[in-house]
């Protein structure tokens, strides 16, 4: 009896001690992700890591990889055309379709999974500093504010107000902080004030950091053979980065949105779209340039001179192959596609714009004899060349841009004429001078359709309509087959965003 009382002592003791020692492991054991991102931090690389991250996951499909590039938000626009029942509904505007809900939401929420990866980043970094070599801190930290500005911007072009009336209501969060509360709503005022206070930021931790600023594009992007710069690759390739120029071309473009509806904010959409136009390397040479016709007949479609920032698509030439090719999923038909482009590039132009020429290539359906569908090449690659000297990017802003912002913006008859005689020249188009009598209205419907052809699949269109609150193209298209509307134009929010905000 009295072994078994020593013997259930013992077990009694030592399970206290097993459950002693058990609990104070697990009340030191940290939550994973609270572990794994203080690991990442601790070192520049982490941070490094974190942020390349960010940039992966903007190629999703639910954004940048497709839906707010060539997809989702083109069909928008009517720049495509589908007989499938979920482009239909797309196309007209029915956002309570499930299917079409489903897609929308995953754009909203695809865009804050990358703000949240950026914020990660921000919450950390100021305490960290020291672990950061040269510039690579101001680097770090201005290209993440940036690319927070820039899916906060996306997000409001898409599901935020007319910018013409925003009215006073809250519209959606500026979320600045990695938390699991609720972020309220903010008025389109505070929305958009947070938005140019984190791109001033990033204006001023990039300018006496960022590479671009130091070095050529080519220096920048080296060939097999090249010197190279830096040893930290890292510090190259800057226009696939949210570098100081693309910051002051997001400037214009944001400024250029709230002119909408204060005329006085085309004055800083100008400044900065200058600046940018302005900038040059320390040879002395511009830093982008305009695409011409040289660019086009060596196969370089996207005009890579062109990019301000862009995303690196290792596997581009497959998508546009598979995306818009004899086989791909987008071609053009339904609408006779002659008829379509004919309004776009008129006779007397096709012989020259660079955006026209042997871009759209006519083919047949496969199984087919009917050469009704239309293939896009701007994305397709050169095929005479090794894939590591092809352009593998997508443009998320480009000079051609700058361009139209400063002929929009312009005071004068005189000076919209000289910025938008200097892109016509560029691009292979014929010069005409603004109507004599109504040039702000001819201005008005030429920017209309440059914005169309320009930005062609790269899902600029459907915002340049919502902010020049355009209902029907103009009439020199003639065609009626776009109606735009504010129902149309604000895209719904996630059914769960709106209850959680009762908004």
């Amino acid at each position: 009896m009295k072994t078994l009382k020593k013997i259930f002592t013992v077990i009694l003791m030592l399970g206290t001690l097993v459950f002693t020692v058990g609990c104070k492991k697990w009340l030191d054991v940290k939550p994973q992700g609270q572990a794994t991102q203080e690991e990442l931090f601790k070192t520049e690389k982490g941070f490094k890591d974190a942020l390349t991250g960010a940039y992966i996951r903007m190629k999703d499909g639910s954004i940048y990889g497709s839906s707010l590039m060539w997809g989702t938000i083109e069909y928008m626009a009517y720049n495509w055309d589908s007989t499938t029942p979920y482009i239909a509904k797309l196309k007209s505007g029915d956002y309570n379709d499930s299917f079409v809900r489903n897609d929308l939401d995953n754009t909203y929420q695809n865009l804050f999974k990358v703000i949240a990866d950026v914020n990660g980043i921000l919450d950390k970094i100021d305490s960290k500093k020291s672990v950061f070599t040269e510039g690579n801190y101001g680097i770090i930290k201005g290209e993440s504010l940036a690319l927070r500005a820039f899916c906060h911007f996306d997000a409001l072009r898409f599901y935020g107000p007319m910018p013409a009336t925003p009215g006073a209501a809250t519209i959606l969060p500026y979320v600045k902080s990695v938390t699991k509360d609720i972020h309220p709503p903010l008025a389109y005022h505070e929305f958009t004030q947070s938005l140019l206070a984190d791109l001033d930021e990033a204006e001023a931790l990039l300018k006496d950091v960022d590479p671009i600023r130091k070095y050529t594009v080519a220096q920048l992007n080296p060939g097999r053979n090249d010197a190279v710069p830096f040893a930290d690759n890292y510090l190259m390739y800057r226009q696939v980065r949210m570098n100081y120029y693309a910051v002051l071309a997001l400037k214009a473009r944001v400024y250029l949105w709230l002119a909408a509806s204060d005329i006085s904010n085309r004055a800083n959409a100008t400044k900065y779209a200058q600046m940018v136009v302005d900038a040059v390397s320390p040879n002395g040479a511009k830093t982008f340039r305009l695409g011409v016709e040289s660019d086009r007949a060596n196969e370089d479609f996207t005009m890579s001179s062109e990019h301000i920032m862009a995303l690196s698509v290792y596997n581009l030439e497959a998508i546009a192959n598979n995306t818009f090719g004899q086989t791909g999923s987008i071609m053009k038909y339904d609408f006779t596609p002659s008829f379509y482009l004919n309004q776009l590039f008129p006779a007397a132009e096709r012989t020259s714009d660079i955006r026209y020429k042997d871009m759209w290539v006519y083919k047949a359906p496969i199984g087919t004899a009917l050469s009704t569908d239309v293939m896009y090449k701007k994305f397709f690659q050169k095929a005479s060349v090794l894939p590591e000297f092809q352009v593998l990017q997508v443009p998320l802003l480009r000079l051609s841009e700058m361009y139209l912002i400063l002929t929009e913006c312009a005071e004068t008859k005189m000076a919209a004429e000289t910025a938008y005689a200097f892109y016509c020249d560029k691009k292979g188009i014929p010069f005409t001078t603004f109507s004599a009598g109504d040039w702000l209205t001819d201005r008005r419907n030429k920017m209309v359709r440059e914005y169309v052809r320009e930005l062609y699949g790269e899902g600029q269109s459907f915002f340049a309509f919502k902010r020049l609150g355009v209902n029907t193209l103009p009439a020199s298209w003639t065609q009626s087959y776009y109606n735009g509307t504010p129902a149309r134009y604000v895209v719904p929010k996630p059914l769960r965003e709106i209850n959680y905000n009762n908004n």
